[in-house]
């Protein structure tokens, strides 16, 4: 950050101050009594069915063959109350240095179940169009924290642009049906460089997974290309199918 930047933040910040969005002390987008409060899961289920607790949210032997995904780790549960409102003013209100306390959700979610260091990180990309809209890409952000803080001092390498969107969907939380999510996904990424994910274990990060399908379309073309290991990583699932 140049000097600039700096004082333009400053200034920010002398006229409006930032304050917890969930208590209104000032300080902070998340004050550290109300991070506490944040409620981490401690058990992962099947990405596909949803019906039974496996380790590491991998599938169950009945949906091995249903998706590429090695496993779904889900840090925290999508409460009204607290993790909705932070992710949604994350996204809709653009508030991008959120990006830092959610990102430190996430990592709390990853060390609880042990989930195993990555080779690479890739965030799920935007389609340029909605990158335009918001601004900034919130999984990278997630993403960007994650690599910083994983192993302090030793950044984890990130692939920003290897995995793209290359069509325009309908934004999954406006579709219901889940077959439809599905179809809404179909052959929606691609990757650009091969090499750079051949035999790497890779997580995959991503702010909320709705039904999953987004997750499991970027992890099948992942494996197509050559990953050794794919695990998704999440704040939370918003919605269940059961």
């Amino acid at each position: 950050m140049n000097l600039f930047q700096k004082a333009n933040n400053f200034f920010i910040d002398t006229l409006f101050p930032k304050k917890c969005l969930l208590c209104g002390k000032e300080g902070s987008w998340l004050c550290e009594i109300c991070q506490g409060k944040i409620d981490f899961v401690d058990f992962q289920i099947c990405p596909v069915c949803e019906r039974f607790n496996t380790p590491l949210g991998t599938p169950c032997p009945k949906c091995k063959r249903e998706t590429s995904l090695t496993g779904l780790i889900t840090a925290s549960r999508y409460r009204k109350e607290d993790l909705a409102i932070l992710i949604h003013n994350f996204k809709y209100n653009f508030i991008a240095d959120l990006g830092q306390d959610l990102g430190k959700i996430l990592l709390e979610g990853a060390t609880i179940h042990k989930l195993p260091l990555p080779s690479i990180l890739i965030p799920v990309p935007l389609h340029p169009r909605r990158l335009r809209w918001r601004g900034f890409n919130q999984a990278q952000i997630l993403t960007e924290y994650l690599s910083e803080n994983i192993t302090p001092g030793l950044p984890i390498p990130i692939s920003k642009e290897n995995l793209i969107r290359t069509k325009y969907t309908s934004a999954q939380m406006k579709i219901k049906d889940y077959h439809e999510r599905k179809a809404n996904l179909k052959d929606a990424f691609a990757i650009k460089n091969p090499d750079e994910i051949k035999n790497k274990i890779i997580w995959l990060v991503d702010d909320v997974a709705t039904t999953g399908s987004t997750l499991f379309e970027c992890a099948k073309i992942l494996k197509e290309n050559g990953a050794k290991k794919i695990y998704a990583l999440v704040l939370a699932r918003q919605e269940f199918k059961r």
